[in-house]
C-alpha cells in the first residue's frame, strides 16, 4: 500500500502529465454523498475546536472514527497540510508553494475561500486511488476551524 500511495505522489511530482485542473467554487448539492461528508467535517471542525492536536493525530494515524467509509478528513492551517486520513506522507506538504502550487491548486482556493466565506464546495479534478488512479471530477466541502485552520472532505462522484 505505502508503495502505491508513494507512485501517487512521485505522479503528482510531474503536472504536465497531470490534465489540466478545473478548480472553482461550486453548489454543494453538485456532490453525491455530500450530506454525508458535511456531517463528517463538522463533527471534525467541533471536535478540533476543542483539541485541534489530539484530532489531528488520530487523522494521521488512521483512526476510523474521522472516516465516514471512503470519506476521510484533511486539515489544514492555510496552504499547509496538518492532517491527512488517506496519505499520511502528504502531512507537511504546503500546497501554497511551488512546486506544489501547480500541483494542488484546489488548497489555495479553498484557503481563500475559507478566509471569505468560512465554508463552501469547490470542484476539482483529481486521481482517484480507488480507480487506478483515473483522473475524476470531485467536490470538496471544506469548513473554517479558526482564523488559520481549517478542515476539508470530499466525494469523487459529482452531479452535473
Amino acid at each position: 500500500m505505502r508503495t502505491v500511495l508513494t507512485a501517487i505522489l512521485v505522479l503528482l511530482m510531474f503536472p504536465v502529465l497531470a490534465p489540466a485542473q478545473t478548480v472553482g467554487e461550486v453548489s454543494c448539492d453538485k456532490g453525491v454523498d455530500i450530506t454525508r461528508v458535511q456531517a463528517l467535517v463538522k463533527r471534525t471542525v467541533e471536535e478540533l475546536k476543542k483539541d485541534p492536536s489530539t484530532v489531528i493525530r488520530e487523522i494521521n494515524a488512521g483512526d476510523k472514527k474521522w472516516k465516514d467509509g471512503d470519506y476521510y478528513m484533511i486539515v489544514l492551517q492555510g496552504t499547509k497540510v496538518l492532517a491527512h486520513g488517506y496519505i499520511p506522507t502528504a502531512v507537511g506538504l504546503d500546497a501554497g508553494h511551488s512546486p506544489y502550487d501547480r500541483i494542488y491548486p484546489t488548497i489555495k482556493t479553498m484557503s481563500q475561500l475559507v478566509a471569505q466565506k468560512g465554508e463552501g464546495c469547490v470542484r476539482y479534478d483529481f486521481m482517484n486511488p480507488a480507480k487506478n488512479g483515473t483522473y475524476e471530477h470531485k467536490v470538496t466541502y471544506f469548513k473554517k476551524v479558526s482564523d488559520t485552520m481549517f478542515a476539508a472532505s470530499g466525494t469523487y462522484l459529482v452531479r452535473e
